[in-house]
């Protein structure tokens, strides 16, 4: 990639031109609203529930992948993982956050730091497509305004996932695609191609943008094929070429892991395939058409992260669907595409909380809206009429824009206002970590630099811990991982003591006592309080003489969360463990 980059740079005089040509008004512009995108998004960032002490599962699960399979492992553009589907997990996300982990420390603010670039990215590629497309520093300005304050892309902004470099590597590689086009600029084609392949290989979402490109070059061809015979074939093969080099590492993978990386849209298309054929409910098609509109048009509707906010406010569809057919008719088919196939991808999938499905379609949704707001203007009436017109266009866009803004101010006032970023559990996990690490619990639990290694400055316990959580899952096993989460958490059998019942809990805390091999260290028990917990660890105190009870605590959120804990000397373990033995197999 970087000697094909290399290739087509330009000459020292051609690129003190080009520096000299970034002096100027426009750039400016842009400047501004990439740091209004930013200040916006750290909008009474302390109380919001992405203010760095909270984290979603999945996040975490993505967290753990890279410490367990990307840290430390040769490259590998994607690996066979198991959880929580059978699925190909593309690793390219995981390299680009390790990178910001290294340098800003491995913690929650580095990985939501991380997220916000992609973000910024996907914004300022966006506006300069739409100032390629359009020319209008109103219309790009209206474009920058809805897209950052729509509430769908400003929340994804923390959430997670590797979604969202799929739709930076996206929309750039359109964004290049043109501009290169335009300019005869060979670098700008092949960063428009090298774009397209880490696509590909960013998530599997990346086969939308590779698909629509397809069908795009396919109706170009269908419907201008008298054409065919001007383009500049070179300009084509500089874009495939770099699309081969970028994606070779997947493209190898895909080829001798066809069934993995299949396997996830596979089950989909195959319940979708057997509804067409007339399944019976409740899988029929009317599953599929509900699920898509209740996607789009209720609320609450079956949304994983935002049930009470649509993805696009009522009022955007008076210029979504007429931005729609005006790219229809400007030819600009592959926006219209990369605006439409997450959408038919959220109806093959069911339509049910499957929101981070749609995330490529934003900024082409946000173009689409930008040819309504353009042809609008451009409108040949009469200045009296014209001012009528669009009078109506701002009462229809501020009866969207103003709701949205809303529905974020309230949302950033509430740190628990989305439960998916695990306040209480991220709390939880610090302060267990310390616990682990031998270090005295701060009341309440706080950020630290690299809360995911290891503690630094802690000489290490003089005891052993084994540990029953309440609700946290994967949060607590990204805490522990240093410390070895699958042993500690063994306690519960890695599950939290809510989704158990009390024989499960009995079974696990009974196993993980007698496997337990003694390491000349004491050992601590701890479960979190719960009404299961609490008649359990009741019974293990009643073995008091090798046993001492103990308890902790912290408050966070105005709530107080206790831990029921029985130390055992070293000296007692072995006895210990041959009472627990003798204890029935059926819970108190």
């Amino acid at each position: 990639m970087a000697f094909l980059v290399f290739a087509f740079l330009p000459g020292q005089r051609d690129l003190m031109t080009w520096f000299k040509s970034l002096v100027k008004p426009k750039t400016a512009f842009f400047l501004f609203w990439v740091l209004f995108f930013v200040l916006s998004h750290l909008w009474n960032f302390r109380t919001a529930p992405w203010n760095g002490n909270g984290l979603f599962e999945d996040s975490a699960i993505d967290l753990l992948y890279l410490k367990n399979y990307v840290m430390g492992h040769p490259f590998q553009p994607a690996w066979f993982h198991p959880y929580p589907y059978l699925i190909s997990r593309e690793t390219l996300f995981h390299y680009y956050v390790w990178g910001f982990l290294d340098l800003f420390g491995h913690n929650i603010i580095s990985y939501e730091a991380a997220l916000l670039v992609l973000w910024s990215g996907v914004f300022i590629f966006t506006l300069l497509l739409a100032d390629l497309f359009f020319q209008s520093y109103v219309v790009t300005s209206v474009t920058a305004l809805v897209f950052n304050f729509l509430p769908f892309a400003f929340i994804y902004t923390f959430v997670g996932y590797r979604y969202p470099l799929t739709v930076l590597l996206g929309v750039a590689s359109l964004y290049f695609l043109h501009l290169g086009s335009r300019t005869s600029s060979g670098l700008a084609l092949s960063l428009s191609g090298i774009a397209a392949g880490l696509c590909l290989a960013s998530s599997t979402v990346g086969k939308q943008y590779i698909l629509a490109l397809m069908l795009w070059a396919i109706c170009y061809a269908g419907l201008h094929w008298r054409r065919l015979k001007q383009i500049k074939w070179n300009w084509a093969a500089t874009v495939a070429y770099g699309f081969v080099v970028a994606a070779t590492p997947i493209l190898c993978y895909i080829f001798f892991n066809w069934e993995h990386y299949t396997y996830y849209e596979g089950k989909f298309m195959e319940r979708f395939m057997g509804a067409a054929r007339g399944h019976p409910a409740p899988n029929d098609m009317q599953y599929y058409v509900t699920g898509l509109w209740g996607c789009f048009f209720r609320v609450p509707g079956p949304r994983l992260f935002i049930p009470d906010f649509l993805p696009i406010p009522v009022a955007y569809y008076f210029f979504l669907l007429p931005g729609l057919m005006f790219a229809i008719w400007q030819g600009r088919y592959e926006v219209v595409l990369l605006g439409t196939l997450p959408v038919v991808a959220v109806f093959i999938s069911g339509g049910m909380t499957v929101e981070h499905r749609l995330l490529l379609a934003i900024p082409f949704w946000m173009i689409l809206m930008g040819f309504a707001f353009a042809g609008f203007l451009r409108l040949k009436l009469t200045a009296g009429f014209k001012i009528i017109v669009l009078g109506v266009l701002a009462s229809v866009l501020t009866s969207g824009f103003v709701p949205s803004v809303q529905y974020i101010d309230s949302k950033t006032k509430n740190p628990f206002g989305f439960v998916d970023f695990e306040q209480q559990q991220v709390a939880v996990s610090r302060f267990l970590r310390d616990v682990v690490a031998g270090k005295q619990p701060s009341n309440p639990p706080h950020l630290e630099r690299d809360e995911f290694n290891r503690a630094e400055g802690a000489r290490g316990a003089p005891y052993d811990t084994l540990i029953s959580p309440r609700e946290a899952t994967s949060v607590v096993h990204l805490f522990l991982h240093d410390y070895d989460d699958t042993r500690i958490l063994s306690f519960c059998g890695g599950t939290p003591v809510i989704v158990m019942t009390e024989q499960d809990v009995w079974s696990h805390n009974r196993m993980a006592i007698v496997d337990y091999v003694p390491k000349g260290k004491d050992l601590k028990l701890i479960w979190e309080s719960d009404p299961k917990t609490e008649r359990i660890s009741a019974k293990f105190q009643a073995l008091g003489d090798l046993a001492t009870a103990d308890s902790m605590w912290f408050s966070f959120g105005g709530t107080k969360i206790t831990f029921n804990v029985l130390n055992i000397a070293s000296k007692n373990i072995r006895q210990f463990q041959e009472r627990v033995r003798a204890l029935p197999d059926i819970a108190p």
